[in-house]
C-alpha cells in the first residue's frame, strides 16, 4: 500500500490543456467521459451536477470541451443542466422522443445540435459513433447522464473516464454517475490524481 498525496491542479491554461489532451487514433471515436461525483456518492445536487462543482472543476470542465470535437449527452441532462449549443465543440443529443427546440439549444443564427433520436426507442450508440466519425468528429466527450452514461459502458463503448470528487455530503435521492443494468467489474487503470486548495480530487481513468 502507497500513501497518495496528489499533486496540485495546474493553475496555467496551457499546462491543463496538455494534462487533459483529448486522444485520436484516427481508427475509430475516442470516447472520454466526464462527471462529477459527491463523497456519499450523489451525482448532482439539488437536482443538477453543477451544483458540486467549484472553480477548478470548472477549469477542468472547459479544458475537456476545448479538447474534444464533440459532445455526446442524453436528453434528460439537456433538460436538467439548461444546455446550450456552443460554437465549439459540437452538441449531439441522444433522446428516445422529441428534443424541445429551446431558444439555447437553438440560437438564432447560430449552430444547432445534432440530435439522435429514437423515436420511442433505445438509440443505436455505436451507430451514432459511426455517424460523428463520418462527420469528422472523433473526440467524444460524453457528459451523461447516468443513464446515457451506462449504455455507453454496457456496450463498452467508453475509453476513459475523468471524475471529479467534490468535497461535498449531500444525502437526498440523487442517483449515481452511472445507472442502468449491471456492470462487469472491470478494472480500470488510474491515469492521474490532482487535487486543488478546495478539496476538490481530479482522476482519470483509462479502459
Amino acid at each position: 500500500m502507497t500513501a497518495l498525496l496528489p499533486p496540485p491542479l495546474p493553475e496555467d491554461p496551457e499546462a491543463l490543456a496538455a494534462l487533459y489532451h483529448h486522444p485520436d487514433d484516427g481508427d475509430r471515436p475516442y470516447v472520454r467521459a466526464n462527471m462529477i461525483t459527491s463523497l456519499d456518492g450523489a451525482a448532482t445536487a439539488g437536482g443538477r451536477s453543477g451544483s458540486l462543482g467549484g472553480p477548478g472543476d470548472r477549469s477542468v470542465f472547459q479544458a475537456l470541451r476545448a479538447a474534444a470535437d464533440v459532445v455526446l449527452v442524453g436528453a434528460a441532462t439537456v433538460r436538467d443542466e439548461d444546455y446550450g449549443t456552443p460554437p465549439h465543440p459540437a452538441l449531439a443529443v441522444i433522446t428516445r422522443g422529441e428534443l424541445e427546440r429551446t431558444p439555447r439549444l437553438y440560437p438564432d443564427g447560430g449552430p444547432e445540435p445534432i440530435v439522435y433520436s429514437g423515436h420511442g426507442d433505445s438509440v443505436d450508440l455505436r451507430e451514432v459513433l459511426a455517424d460523428l466519425q463520418r462527420r469528422g468528429l472523433r473526440r467524444v466527450l460524453a457528459e451523461g447522464g447516468p443513464g446515457a452514461l451506462g449504455a455507453l459502458l454496457a456496450q463498452d463503448l467508453v475509453d476513459e473516464l475523468c471524475l471529479t470528487v467534490a468535497p461535498r455530503v449531500v444525502g437526498g435521492h440523487g442517483g449515481r454517475i452511472v445507472s442502468g443494468p449491471d456492470l462487469p467489474t472491470d478494472h480500470w487503470k488510474p491515469a492521474h490524481a490532482l487535487a486543488d486548495d478546495e478539496g476538490f480530487l481530479y482522476t482519470r481513468w483509462l479502459r
